[in-house]
């Protein structure tokens, strides 16, 4: 359906979470996951605020976070002066919206231990499954601040970066699509991403793990840049379920997972074939200094943002 782009290999610079207080949620990040400030900024931010439909005060602190020694996959704090409802509140389990957040851990089991004995809550206890290459994969759900979740996962035969307490963040940005297949198609079109990883899973252990009805199954894509091991999104489609749609609530003044952040060499080309699904906000003066922007949106409804590269 869309001619493929090339471009130059693309990673997720930020994930945008909204929060109700910047303290809690910088002591998860900061405090827990090791990663370190890149830029705060308290105060008003009021272009980026207007570039997000915002009143120009609707902005009063942020926090650009990284990985020590990685540069995609950053985690991007804003307070709002008027913080919205959480967009996972009341949310199923296969609702249409930001899913989750990669961490890649070492030793999960103690990772799980101190955040519990924390005080941090988990669906469950850590889990194991293997992919088709045969290699093992652990992982646990936690609930974080804002209704967001974190998902904690450990592949000892790949060992992802890490920060000096053990978890690096964020390998992957999970968002729930309708059609995975338009969806992927779109992303390399506009953004020239590579389709890494494509799988489907079924089966009566899936339908109990996940809580589908039976005869439903998952469609998983990977997309991204092989060269870059953090920052790509995962799709994930919930095939044979009806998915509430909550990616409108996905966006600013909302508090939790709410978009994703591209930096971009060439942001004329990716606007020229983004025609229909981007807003080119022309130069504006934010937390990632001054530079032109645009906001795309996917057809499933995941908003990211594209900031030029000086």
């Amino acid at each position: 359906m869309f001619e493929l782009a090339t471009t130059m290999p693309l990673a997720i610079a930020y994930a945008v979470i909204g929060v109700g207080d910047m303290q809690e949620a910088l002591d998860l990040w900061v405090g827990r996951f090791g990663m370190e400030v890149v830029v705060r900024q308290s105060g008003d931010d009021p272009e980026l605020a207007r570039a997000w439909n915002l009143p120009g005060d609707g902005i009063v602190d942020q926090a650009l976070l990284r990985t020590p020694g990685v540069k995609d996959g950053g985690i991007h704090l804003v307070k709002f002066r008027d913080p919205g409802p959480a967009v996972r509140d009341g949310a199923s389990p296969t609702a249409l919206l930001p899913k989750s957040i990669d961490v890649a851990v070492r030793d999960i089991e103690a990772r799980y231990a101190e955040l519990k004995d924390a005080g941090y809550q988990f669906r469950s206890k850590v889990g194991a499954f293997e992919t088709e290459q045969r290699q093992k994969v652990f992982e646990v759900h936690m609930t974080g601040h804002d209704g967001i979740n974190v998902v904690l996962v450990e592949q000892p035969g790949q060992l992802e970066p890490a920060s000096s307490r053990g978890y690096g963040v964020a390998p992957l940005i999970v968002a729930i699509s309708p059609d995975n297949r338009l969806e992927a198609e779109f992303l390399q079109h506009v953004l020239g991403l590579e389709e890494l990883m494509h799988n489907r899973f079924g089966g009566p252990s899936v339908e109990r793990t996940i809580g589908l009805p039976p005869g439903a199954s998952l469609d998983v894509r990977i997309l991204g840049a092989r060269s870059r091991v953090f920052g790509r999104i995962e799709l994930v489609q919930y095939e044979g379920v009806a998915s509430e749609n909550r990616y409108p609530r996905a966006v600013a003044p909302a508090r939790g997972q709410l978009s994703v952040t591209y930096f971009v060499d060439d942001l004329a080309r990716i606007v020229s074939r983004a025609a229909g699904h981007v807003s080119d906000l022309g130069r504006v003066a934010s937390i990632y200094g001054r530079a032109r922007m645009a906001t795309l949106t996917t057809p499933a409804g995941l908003r990211i943002h594209l900031v030029e590269s000086p």
